[in-house]
């Protein structure tokens, strides 16, 4: 007997240590779950954009930098002259550059000189900003940067080096610079990501925005406001797999993927476990149901209360969520009354506890409520003081 109390409490010592590490494990995602909730619930806010009708295009890098350098470019049809290069400009000031933008009265715009995404240069006051376009997430080459400095500096002088990801975390990788390079480049390069959720300087907030307000050519308004909703749904999209690679590293700890495994595994396990607590409670206080049963593992059902010699049955649908209860007559028995929508209409309505029931639009037999997983005291008191209800009718 003593032998078999030692592995008891053996028993129980693992089962606790077990529901602790998974307590601690869950406290610690609990950020990285909620950042990953708010990045689909942001993905799943898609609307209407001309440029999704081009999926195939709009993840190259020359896609973003030819719609970028075409409204940086003073001499393009958009009409507005030097506003939007100034505008931009005025972003990189506020990020901390000093650029007067009367040196760039005359710029022009150029895609790919020297291999630099665009270059923006006057050839007046020998100024040039560089703009190194990575929202497609590539990598960077050998001394990509430092290289593009050497090649512009050999004409102009460099006001700023635009270093532009799609997402902030993502900044110029200096592994191959020199100690040479680092100190020419590093005071030049502006890292501006395509959007940041946090309210830090972005393109979309903070030129792209601004630039829709400086026109009033309504194609040129609704091409700005559909690229800056094109790069957020991009920027959501990234944050998703961000996350992602914060689990996986999360999951990589320890015996991380053993606890998220058996977290996942009991999930699985836990509607089942909801209808089991169901029928343990009313198994013995159900009347003026017949029986309490289990259904797919996861319905606790309320067999057959008959009043008014009509068949009604109650499902309790489990899952993780919560719960979905379905108050219903059964049309199926012939040997019961069978009774009218407005006739079911009306007897719901004289219960107190199913006041605030909606009728299944599918099924006008049926009226349906959700109960949140956290509100199983609320079910409790709905269930007992249905039964209370319905018994006074027997």
């Amino acid at each position: 007997m003593e032998q078999e109390t030692e592995l008891l409490k053996d028993w129980c010592q693992k089962i606790n240590e077990h529901i602790e590490t998974v307590s601690n494990y869950m406290t610690k995602c609990s950020p990285i779950s909620k950042e990953y909730c708010k990045s689909k619930e942001d993905i799943q806010k898609d609307v209407f954009n001309v440029f999704s009708l081009v999926s195939d295009l709009y993840y190259r890098e020359n896609f973003h930098s030819d719609i970028i350098s075409f409204f940086l470019n003073t001499k393009e049809k958009h009409g507005e002259g030097s506003a939007f290069l100034e505008s931009f400009i005025q972003m990189l000031n506020k990020k901390g550059k000093i650029i007067d933008p009367s040196n760039y009265f005359d710029a022009v715009t150029i895609r790919e000189e020297g291999k630099i995404d665009i270059l923006i240069k006057s050839e007046t006051t020998k100024r040039a900003i560089i703009i190194e376009n990575k929202i497609n997430n590539a990598g960077d080459m050998y001394r990509q940067i430092p290289r593009y400095y050497d090649y512009v500096t050999q004409y102009y002088i460099v006001d700023a080096i635009v270093y532009l990801p799609l997402d902030a975390r993502k900044e110029p990788d200096k592994v191959d610079w020199s100690n040479e390079d680092k100190e020419k480049v590093n005071p030049l390069i502006v890292v501006i990501p395509a959007y940041d959720k946090s309210g830090k300087i972005n393109l979309v907030d903070n030129w792209l925005h601004p630039s829709i307000l400086l026109s009033d050519n309504l194609d040129v308004v609704s091409t700005l406001r559909q690229y800056s909703n094109l790069i957020t749904k991009l920027n959501d999209s990234i944050m998703d797999t961000i996350v992602l690679e914060k689990f996986y590293h999360e999951l990589l700890q320890k015996d991380n993927l053993k606890t998220a495994q058996s977290i996942r595994n009991m999930l699985n396990e836990l509607p089942g476990y909801l209808a089991a607590r169901i029928q343990m409670k009313y198994s013995g206080n159900c009347f003026p149901f017949s029986k309490i049963w289990i259904y797919k593992s996861q319905d606790a059902v309320f067999e057959g209360a008959i009043l008014h010699n009509v068949y009604y049955k109650m499902d309790i649908w489990c899952y993780e969520h919560g719960y979905d209860v379905l108050f219903w007559w059964n049309p199926d028995n012939p040997a019961y009354n069978r009774i009218t929508e407005e006739e079911f209409l009306q007897f719901v309505n004289s219960i107190n506890s199913l006041s605030t029931f909606e009728i299944n639009p599918q099924s006008k037999h049926q009226c349906v409520k959700h109960f949140d997983f956290s509100d199983e005291v609320g079910l409790y008191s709905f269930i007992s003081e249905l039964l209370g209800e319905l018994k006074s009718l027997v």
